[in-house]
């Protein structure tokens, strides 16, 4: 079948969730305000970034140079180191008894509490494959904007919980796309349902594009547990050949979904989305930074809402 560009992008986009790690919260920019901290929002994304890609190339320097200079490092036990050059030897010790280890960083949402001043709750999880293992702690770190740079200011890690997290228990709250919901546009219709697999281990959703009543493409998206992360990701295929991964991080009422994937025609996309049930019945589902194939497109908005059975 032959399917226009337009539409394949579209959907692949929209419900492929096209990965990423650590994640950050955009908005629109009505005022001053609100773009200041958008801002101050991605700054402190990209320190983040910084810090796990550096972990992750077992730079232990790079690491500590994210730090204030009297920022803290305490770890579950309580231990606490201050400065630089301490968490630089401590993580360099680290790093060298783990070789290839590998962080993840699954935040709740940035909030500035004071100017100049701003926490993160969230998850991370450390693999080290060699050693087949894995731990899972929560922490909270807070950020100080020095000279016009934020810095990280104090890590705080957490125990691991004694009992591990269900699939079904982390999915949960995406329990508000289980239904069928439609998005009509000028000129094609787009609808998906969304169930739980039957051993509640993933969300499985099936979704269907129309055009001048006539069906030009279906595809499945299947939401799960990535359990070398115990990040939640989705992986989707469609029936002209495209696939999508996506990283969905919880962000208050809000899911930020961060990722990547191919169109049939072999075009790269990646794209980011923002999605947030409005209520029972409706889903607002923004969809921001979209490239395909080196092209820019535009952001949107769109607004899913529940079909009901006649």
């Amino acid at each position: 079948m032959n399917v226009s560009r337009r539409v394949v992008i579209a959907t692949l986009l929209v419900l492929a969730g096209l990965a990423g790690g650590v994640v950050t919260v955009f908005g629109d920019k009505p005022n001053p305000t609100e773009t200041k901290t958008s801002a101050d929002q991605e700054a402190v994304h990209k320190l983040l970034e910084s810090f796990a890609n550096s972990f992750n190339e077992g730079d232990a320097k790079a690491v500590a140079a994210n730090f204030t200079a009297t920022g803290e490092f305490v770890d579950d036990d309580g231990n606490r180191v201050e400065g630089p050059a301490a968490i630089e030897a401590l993580l360099a010790k680290f790093l060298a008894d783990n070789k290839g280890a590998k962080l993840q960083l699954t935040p709740n949402g940035t909030r500035t509490v004071a100017p100049g001043v701003a926490m993160e709750d969230g998850e991370s999880v450390v693999t080290v494959p060699d050693k087949g293992t894995q731990s899972s702690r929560t922490y909270a770190m807070v950020f100080a904007k020095v000279d016009g740079n934020w810095k990280i200011a104090s890590v705080r890690e957490y125990p691991e919980d004694d009992e591990p997290i269900s699939p079904a228990e982390k999915l949960k709250p995406l329990e508000f796309l289980i239904g069928d919901w439609v998005d009509e546009g000028d000129d094609s219709v787009m609808s998906f349902s969304c169930k739980w697999a039957a051993d509640k281990s993933h969300l499985i959703r099936e979704f269907v594009v129309t055009e001048q009543g006539k069906e030009v493409m279906r595809g499945t998206q299947r939401i799960g547990v990535d359990p070398m992360t115990g990040s939640i990701m989705g992986w989707a295929f469609d029936s002209e050949g495209g696939r999508g991964e996506s990283t969905w991080t919880q962000n208050g009422a809000e899911w930020l979904v961060r990722g990547s994937g191919v169109t049939g025609e072999g075009d790269a996309a990646a794209a980011t989305y923002l999605i947030k049930p409005v209520n029972k019945d409706r889903i607002e589902w923004k969809t921001m930074h979209k490239v395909v194939d080196d092209q820019v497109e535009p952001d949107s908005t769109s607004i899913l809402v529940r079909k009901f059975a006649k």
